[in-house]
């Protein structure tokens, strides 16, 4: 019996789900596209968490062509992945995160030429986590300012769809496929391959949500003096308290970006349930995927 028939016999039996492991291809859509845009999916391996203070120690990315129309993703034009060395000891945790050795980024640096070069083609950047991705590379390729930017974290209804977790190898998992992870470029990989898939309960191609999500502009409200009694109903409402945030002279807000569709109830509930018998103080930033996830999102103008 051959893989493929014992694939078929699994499945038939329908006591077993089998799933692949990802072998990137050079080309996913066969043909040409009718809207080529350039897309790149993008991974950082850092020293830690913190955007401001961390440093990158892997870049990897995967530069391809996609029709704006279809979300349909064709050639794969470039495949990237280098070290830099953060000039300090990694921590046990990274290590063991990453796989990654304090001898693997020993005098190694980013080819910035190359980068920028890709990065300034993208008409769109995409991560898992853009938040973090993105804040990450601004510090060090400043190129990513004035780009595009998508998330397959955030800008995909994943629960819509009965995935429970947002973690990349789980969200593979449930599209029916497995990987090597904690690599900046295998992840890069995993979530270009996700998004030639079809989601499980629409039947959505999960780059042509992506792309819906992009597009969709987004306000995001800063509940400027807010009552401090009010704050247990903003964080069930979904705010989250941003303590760095500063407007004239006051640090310290409540905030959350709600969709265009949602922006004049959202403005309701903040008069009638927040500022209740005040002046509202409310102040608010439009935002789209030039500024989406970006530090810029949470300032305000």
């Amino acid at each position: 019996m051959n893989d493929a028939e014992a694939i078929q016999h699994l499945q038939q039996s329908d006591q077993y789900r089998v799933i692949e492991r990802l072998k990137a291809p050079e080309r996913y859509w066969q043909g040409e596209a009718n809207t080529p845009r350039i897309g790149i999916v993008i991974d950082t391996e850092a020293t830690g968490l913190d955007t401001v203070k961390d440093k990158i120690i892997e870049l990897g990315f995967v530069a391809f062509e996609y029709d704006a129309g279809s979300g349909c993703i064709y050639n794969i034009l470039h495949t990237y992945d280098a070290f830099e060395d953060p000039g300090e000891p990694l921590s046990d945790i990274v290590k063991q995160i990453t796989g990654i050795s304090d001898e693997m980024v020993k005098d190694q640096q980013l080819d910035d030429d190359t980068a920028n070069a890709w990065l300034d083609k993208a008409d769109l950047i995409i991560a898992h986590n853009a938040a973090f991705d993105r804040q990450m590379l601004e510090r060090r390729l400043p190129i990513c300012c004035k780009a595009n930017w998508a998330c397959t974290f955030n800008d995909i209804a994943w629960m819509d769809e009965d995935i429970s977790s947002l973690k990349l190898d789980y969200i593979a998992y449930k599209l029916g496929f497995f990987f090597d992870g904690h690599r900046a470029v295998n992840d890069a990989q995993a979530t270009l391959h996700m998004l030639t898939r079809a989601l499980p309960n629409s039947g959505k191609l999960t780059m042509a949500e992506l792309l819906a999500g992009a597009r969709e502009k987004s306000r995001r409200f800063f509940a400027f003096r807010a009552p401090f009694e009010k704050k247990d109903d903003l964080k069930a409402r979904g705010y989250r308290w941003l303590p760095d945030f500063e407007y004239l002279g006051k640090k310290g807000v409540w905030s959350m970006a709600v969709c265009e569709a949602d922006i004049k109830a959202e403005q309701q509930w903040l008069t009638d349930s927040v500022y209740t018998g005040k002046t509202p103080q409310f102040i608010y930033k439009d935002i789209t995927a030039v500024d989406r996830f970006s530090k810029r999102e949470f300032k305000a103008d």
